[in-house]
This record gives structure tokens, C-alpha cells and sequence, in this order.
């Protein structure tokens, strides 16, 4: 669907979170557009669409979900198309991904228990002995590719072990997500994604069948226990929120670990403060996800005529809630591109806000906290090797990283023993 022409008034900047000067250059972007342009403005590009970048304009929106709608349908729905959460529309993204209530609450409350604070706990030994195994492979060599040794690997075996299905086929998963994440619509490696994808799915679906036939746990075992609380998930239901729920725990989390290393390398200052007192880890967690926020927006369809930020958006148009430009707005927070490891206050908007904040948020933090104090601890003098730092040639959604080598002191094994079929 071709957006309409903005309103006469409306305020019009040159804004493709798509082109590569944007992967490039996007905090430059946030910083001219916010100030030429203001919190909220339209963009030309892929039809037409507004986008927010202040940051309570954005919150306003995204607690706002009858006004700004996740929902993406085939067919519209009283005479308004809804196109989910991305511009231009992304291949593979299902459909239970881009919902609101009441479908989004019922898969939302069969799967919060998994969530909480305590559950999280009870995962911190075993993502410990994963970052241990990631080091060890490498803490011989001196060293260490911060996203093909650590970021690709910790989040995906964490991942699939979480939702109850087998490690074995970890690097196969994390590429999937990896490249889903940010290849552009029209890329032509979706082709061979796809089956790759389905491949997944498959692997999927045998293990919902196994634990139908022998019970386990995780996600798998909370949808298919549902059922007796009255919420019933068909087998491609749960195929769909599992695929989600992998993907959810990979990519963001993968990027904001290798962002998180490489500003610690890159900063000497910071890196003591940590070396000095690693209970400042938590604190630094909260800030590198403000100043280096993982997902670079999502999208939402507006259902009646509103306005925010000064501008008039109406029924039917399309806005980016743009969350790593609100994690950098100067109206919230005092000395926004610098790391303040005391910022108080930092209600950053890295997870999202609303109904559609991320379920996982505590686990992406469990990992930060378990990589950075391993690090720190083993792998202290750790450089990063300028040329060797790739990040993804399109960041539309996720600024992830496809290289970040780093070179160290070598040091010796702990022997940790990752348990993950095929490990070498």
C-alpha cells in the first residue's frame, strides 16, 4: 500500500533507516534531524511513513497500541490496511510477531512465568559455563572474534535450550536470525533464508512432538500445558511463538554484547572503572543498552487522526517508533552520546515500552552481566582490531555486527564443558 502525501504542514526530513549511509552515520542522523526537524517528522522514502525520535513522544506512542497498532493483516479491517512492524514489509516474519490484544495477551500470559526474575536465576550457571567454553576455544590463541565467538553463540544456545529445543544446530539458528534481522527486503539471500528458515521450523516441530510424547520444559512445555488453563495453542501456533521467542533472545541480544565489549575497548577509562569495582557491571548494562540500543525501530499503523509532537498523523499512516534515536533525545537525558555509569534515572527505551516491551529483557541482561564480568576477568587487556570490525551493511531493525575482532595476552583454559552435541 503507497502511503498518501503528508499533510501541507507536516515537517519533512530525509530519513531512510535502510540505506547504508544510515548504518553508517545514524547517530550523526539522530543528532541534525532532531535538531532541523524536531521529535516528529515524515520521511518520503518506501511510500511515505512519520517518524519518532523524541523520547516521550515515543513513549506516548507505544503505551498508546489502539491509536499505533502492531497488527499486520492481509485483508483490511473496517476499510484500514494494518502492516505490522516494518517498513517496507520484511519476508518471514510471522504473523503472531505483529499482534495486539486480545491475541497478543493470550500467547503474553502462557508465557510470563517463564520470564520472571527467579526463573532467570536459576539460567545463570549454565550461561556461565557457555561464555567459559566461548573463552576457552579461543584464550590460547590471543585471539577472539567478539561476534562469531561470543555474541552468536551464547544467545543462540541459550535460545534453543530455553524454549526446549536441541543445541545441536545452534550456528545454523543464529545465522537465520542474524540475517533476518537486517538483510533488506529485496536482498536476494532471503531465498536461500527461507529454506533455511524452514528448516528451523522443522526442527521445531520435532521437538513439540517429543515432548508430547516424552514431557520436557521450557516454552514448548508451557504452550502445550496451556491448554489445561483454558488457552489452547495449535502445533503451528506454538512452531510460530517458539521461532519468535528464539529470535527475540538472539539477534538484539547478540548485537548489544559485541556493541557493549567494543565501547569497553574503546574506552580505558571505562574499562577501570569496571576492573575496579565489577559491581558496577548491572549499572553499565542499563547504559550501554541506552547508548548503543540494539533494535533501531519498529513500526506501527495509525488507526484514528492524532496528533503528537506538533504534527498532524491520520488514520491509515504509517510511523517508525525509532527507539535508538529516543534513547539518544537531550530532553531526557543530560549528555546523551557520552556513558554515564551513574546516570540516575535511565529509563532508556532500548526494550520497547508499553504492552509490546520485550518479555526477555531480563535475560538479555543475565548475559551482559555473565559476558562483560568474564571478560573483564580473563580476557583484562582485550583490543579491539580496527579493520576487522564489520557491522551489518543494513541496520533497519537490529545494529548487529558480522566481524569485531579483538587480540589479547594469552591465557589458559578452565576447562568449562559447554554441553552443546557436536562441540569442538
Amino acid at each position: 500500500m503507497t502511503a498518501p502525501a503528508p499533510p501541507d504542514d507536516a515537517t519533512v526530513a530525509y530519513f531512510d533507516h535502510n540505506s547504508t549511509d544510515y548504518a553508517r552515520h545514524r547517530f550523526d542522523w539522530y543528532e541534525t534531524i532532531r535538531r532541523e526537524a524536531g521529535p516528529v517528522f515524515w520521511s518520503p522514502h518506501h511510500g511515505g511513513y512519520w517518524v519518532i525520535i523524541g523520547w516521550q513522544e515515543l513513549r506516548d506512542a507505544a503505551r498508546d497500541w489502539q491509536t499505533f497498532s502492531s497488527k499486520s493483516c492481509e485483508h483490511n479491517i473496517d476499510g484500514l490496511q494494518y502492516n505490522g512492524l516494518f517498513i517496507p514489509p520484511r519476508p518471514g516474519n510471522g504473523r503472531l510477531l505483529q499482534e495486539d490484544p486480545p491475541e497478543w495477551r493470550e500467547a503474553r500470559v502462557a508465557l510470563a512465568p517463564l520470564f520472571t526474575v527467579s526463573e532467570v536465576a536459576v539460567w545463570r550457571d549454565r550461561v556461565q559455563r557457555l561464555v567459559d567454553a566461548c573463552v576457552d576455544r579461543r584464550i590460547e590463541t590471543g585471539s577472539i572474534d567478539l561476534a562469531s565467538d561470543i555474541a552468536n553463540v551464547v544467545p543462540a544456545v541459550f535460545s534453543l535450550e530455553f524454549v526446549g529445543v536441541s543445541s545441536e544446530h545452534y550456528e545454523l539458528v543464529a545465522r537465520n536470525h542474524h540475517l533476518s534481522s537486517h538483510l533488506a527486503a529485496d536482498d536476494p539471500r532471503w531465498d536461500g533464508l527461507r529454506e533455511d528458515l524452514q528448516t528451523e521450523r522443522r526442527l521445531i516441530r520435532e521437538a513439540i512432538a517429543r515432548q508430547k510424547e516424552e514431557p520436557g520444559g521450557g516454552v514448548i512445555r508451557a504452550l502445550l500445558d496451556s491448554a489445561a488453563t483454558g488457552t489452547a495453542f495449535s502445533d503451528d501456533e506454538i512452531a510460530t511463538l517458539v521461532l519468535l521467542t528464539i529470535g527475540g533472545g538472539i539477534d538484539t541480544t547478540a548485537a548489544l554484547l559485541a556493541s557493549s565489549l567494543m565501547l569497553i575497548a574503546d574506552n580505558p577509562a571505562l574499562r577501570q572503572a569496571l576492573l575496579d569495582d565489577p559491581s558496577k557491571v548491572p549499572d553499565a548494562a542499563e547504559e550501554f543498552l541506552r547508548h548503543a540500543a540494539p533494535t533501531q525501530g519498529l513500526c506501527r499503523t495509525v488507526t484514528r487522526d492524532v496528533e503528537i509532537g506538533g504534527q498532524r498523523l491520520r488514520r491509515g499512516d504509517r510511523v517508525m517508533l525509532c527507539f535508538a534515536a529516543a534513547c539518544r533525545d537531550p530532553e531526557a537525558f543530560d549528555r546523551p552520546d557520552q556513558i554515564v555509569l551513574d546516570r540516575v534515572s535511565n529509563q532508556h527505551l532500548a526494550f520497547g515500552w508499553g504492552i509490546h516491551r520485550c518479555i526477555g529483557a531480563q535475560f538479555a541482561k543475565l548475559e551482559f552481566d555473565v559476558t562483560l564480568t568474564t571478560f573483564l576477568r580473563r580476557l583484562p587487556d582485550y583490543q579491539m582490531v580496527k579493520d576487522q570490525v564489520v557491522p551489518f551493511d543494513n541496520v533497519g531493525v537490529v545494529a548487529g555486527w558480522t566481524k569485531a575482532l579483538a587480540t589479547f595476552t594469552p591465557g589458559s583454559k578452565v576447562g568449562a564443558d559447554p554441553q552443546i552435541p557436536g562441540w569442538q
